[in-house]
């Protein structure tokens, strides 16, 4: 078995009753326990939870996990139970709702603790009390396509964590078999304090409100779970869109009058969930805009296409400790009050990282300010984008991508010496097992996620493949690989019968993804660099089963893509099949096909010396200011970049690979602390395969064990 079983004592799954299936539904469960040094909370929920004793948060979960099976959270807090009687409150966000975050499955709650051989306050008996959290909005915006729902809170009647009436609470007891261990280590939630304000002013009414209109709005109710326009029952968006913050260029501080505002920076882009304290001095509503860039002066809360705000309505004479229930993440927010004055205390990110006790690399002191920028920020990336699976960012999406999964994987190993996220996150592809609305067969591209309109990446399945070698290089765990091997090799039949009749890759199905530049405008009808990835998906398979007559068909296509891809020294990006049959190259050359080429195997420094001189010399990062081959189409980071910069290491060219890190990345150091998603910041500012530049810096020496 590649996962450990999991169960409770006594504790039963419940859910509030009435409330099953609901979209954005937010359950607050109570209970009380004494004092005990050694009392363990045991927990496993649906979609996402927080725990809090006495009013003290202690814990946000779970860990993910695919489709039918839950992760179980054991946690020791007997530091926290100081009182004679002890309150615990758990939060729990049950989204039922499509996303790549996180599936859409039933919520529940379920939960004991124990002290010893002693087992008390399960859930499923009348130790603990149910409540439908009110104060947090149910019929509100997506936050975007691939997350859930907005925050939106109204504290006017009740303060946080403050419980209603109880409500009956339906009671599960179908979950046999599908309860499995956390693996991941538990994170520590450090507490992180704005580094300082920036910018304070007035609010005031646009002449002309902007118009949120992202590319998915319009599919929701229909493509995508969530609440209609005329279902929500508070808009940010519309309110937000309608106001213009004014800078009185004047010293910002924590005193926001009505109708102004007040911005923060992080210390660099950050991670985590939103505490802040804070005083209404009158009745007002706090929205709070956040982003990892500055855009034009100001924060733009939808520079992503997704719903960067939260909004608190507050009752005037009052003081607010108050938590976001999901992590976000931002490096810049503003604190926009309308209707009343506040007094902002404190204002900062609870973070949700990997751990850094787990880390067990550092930098050497020999090293200079660049490189240390730059180790910084892989660092803050990795750790930021591990929290218990590899995600491609903390921020728009929370996703587990393949193949950015490949370069996060390496970083993991180098840098916590173990593999502990890469099998959970390898194994929730396993336990999957069938996904109805993409063909059979195929591989998700990003996962635990529901893929509602038929959508996969066959690339990404294929380095699925890629780093289960790796994985196994690294771990040693040949049983991993066997239990794999049905799902790989059905997997592989897909693709054969995708073949043309000299063995190639033809008019793939799904988004076929080369990389974020002009490759992905060449992806059909022959893709050139997806059959050279073909031919080393080909090639591992056969190395991980001892497949020898797939290593004669990998040889075949290799000499295939050889035989007709090349213009002069370069590969030609695709073939276009006309009318008659017959298919002709495009001519389209990228920068990024040649480093497929080298990086697959389907060519080498011997026989492709001329292009591969042309490679190293030619292209990099100086390239844009030193551009000799205006025909060939740029590179873009991912995974173009990485992957010269992967070759460059596999040559041995230290020098060469330390110029393009220095040039690819401290531009993004400098401006979030973190490494980025594009070369650009239209895109994520922090991408978990970019933390790959510490692997690079270690092959370089910058590195030393703690």
């Amino acid at each position: 078995m590649f996962f450990n079983r999991a169960d409770f004592k006594r504790a039963k799954g419940v859910w509030l009753k009435g409330y099953e299936g609901a979209f954005n539904c937010t359950a607050l469960f109570k209970t009380t326990a004494p004092k005990g040094k050694s009392t363990i909370l045991h927990i496993a929920g649906q979609s996402t939870y927080q725990v809090f004793i006495n009013g003290e948060f202690v814990f946000f979960g779970p860990s993910r996990a695919s489709h039918g099976f839950y992760r179980v959270d054991r946690l020791p807090i007997g530091k926290y139970l100081t009182k004679k009687e002890n309150e615990i409150s758990v939060l729990v966000c049950g989204y039922h709702c499509h996303s790549f975050y996180l599936v859409s499955e039933l919520a529940f709650f379920m939960c004991e603790l124990s002290d010893g051989n002693k087992v008390f306050a399960p859930t499923g008996t009348d130790a603990w009390q149910g409540y439908l959290y009110s104060q947090k909005l149910q019929r509100v915006e997506r936050y975007a396509y691939q997350r859930p729902f907005c925050e939106v809170y109204d504290f006017t009647s009740k303060a946080p964590l403050e419980a209603g009436e109880p409500i009956e609470q339906i009671v599960y007891d179908n979950f046999d078999d599908t309860l499995i261990e956390r693996e991941v280590s538990y994170p520590e939630f450090p507490y992180e304090e704005k580094k300082s304000f920036i910018d304070s002013g007035k609010v005031e009414k646009r002449d002309t409100p902007r118009t949120f209109n992202p590319w998915w709005l319009g599919d929701i109710g229909k493509k995508y779970d969530g609440y209609l326009p005329s279902d929500i029952e508070f808009s940010m968006t519309k309110i937000m869109d309608g106001l213009d913050l004014v800078s009185k260029n004047d010293a910002p501080c924590g005193e926001i009058s009505d109708n102004s505002y007040s911005t923060i920076e992080m210390k660099c882009n950050t991670t985590g969930l939103v505490k802040l304290e804070v005083e209404a001095k009158n009745d007002t509503t706090l929205f709070i805009t956040f982003d990892e860039l500055l855009t034009d002066g100001r924060v733009d809360y939808a520079r992503m296409d997704c719903v960067n705000i939260l909004s608190f309505k507050l009752k005037g004479g009052k003081k607010y400790s108050l938590l976001t229930a999901e992590p976000y993440t931002f490096k810049y927010a503003s604190i926009i009050s309308l209707g009343g004055d506040a007094s902002l205390d404190s204002f900062g990110i609870i973070r949700t990282d990997f751990n850094e006790k787990e880390i067990v690399k550092k930098l050497k002191p020999s090293a200079d300010e660049q490189i240390k920028r730059i180790y910084e920020a892989a660092l803050e990336t990795f750790r930021q984008n591990t929290f218990d699976i590899y995600m491609d960012c903390p921020s728009r999406e929370r996703a587990g991508w393949l193949c950015d999964s490949f370069f996060t994987s390496r970083v993991e190993y180098l840098m916590s010496g173990g593999s502990r996220v890469e099998h959970a996150f390898l194994s929730n592809f396993l336990m999957g097992g069938q996904y109805p609305k993409i063909p059979d067969g195929m591989i998700p591209m990003c996962y635990p996620a529901d893929h509602v309109d038929g959508n996969f990446i066959p690339n990404w399945a294929m380095w699925y493949v890629l780093e289960m070698r790796e994985y196994l290089n690294r771990s040693g765990d040949i049983d991993f690989i066997y239990t794999a091997k049905e799902n790989v090799y059905r997997l592989l039949e897909y693709f054969r019968g995708c073949e043309n009749e000299k063995g190639l890759l033809t008019k793939l199905k799904g988004w076929v993804f080369v990389e974020w530049s002009k490759c992905n405008d060449l992806t059909q009808d022959i893709n050139y660099p997806t059959n050279m990835l073909y031919y080393l998906f080909k090639r591992t398979i056969a190395q991980l089963y001892d497949d020898l007559a797939l290593f004669c068909e990998a040889d075949e296509l290799k000499a295939q893509i050889n035989k007709e891809a090349k213009i002069g020294e370069f590969y030609c990006d695709n073939a276009i099949i006309l009318e008659n049959g017959e298919q002709k190259l495009s001519g389209e050359i990228t920068e990024t096909a040649q480093y497929y080429a080298f990086f697959t195997g389907v060519a080498d420094k011997v026989n492709n010396r001329e292009l591969w001189e042309t490679m190293v010399n030619d292209f990099g990062s100086k390239r844009k200011q030193e551009n000799k081959w205006e025909n060939v189409h740029f590179s873009n980071a991912f995974i173009g970049n990485y992957l010269r910069l992967d070759l460059l290491k596999g040559a041995g060219l230290k020098d060469e690979l330390e110029s393009d890190i220095r040039g690819y990345f401290d531009y993004m150091a400098k401006t979030t602390g973190t490494l980025w998603e594009y070369d650009s910041t239209c895109a994520s500012c922090n991408h978990g395969f970019a933390s790959h530049v510490l692997v690079w810096l270690d092959y370089l020496g910058y590195l030393e064990d703690k």
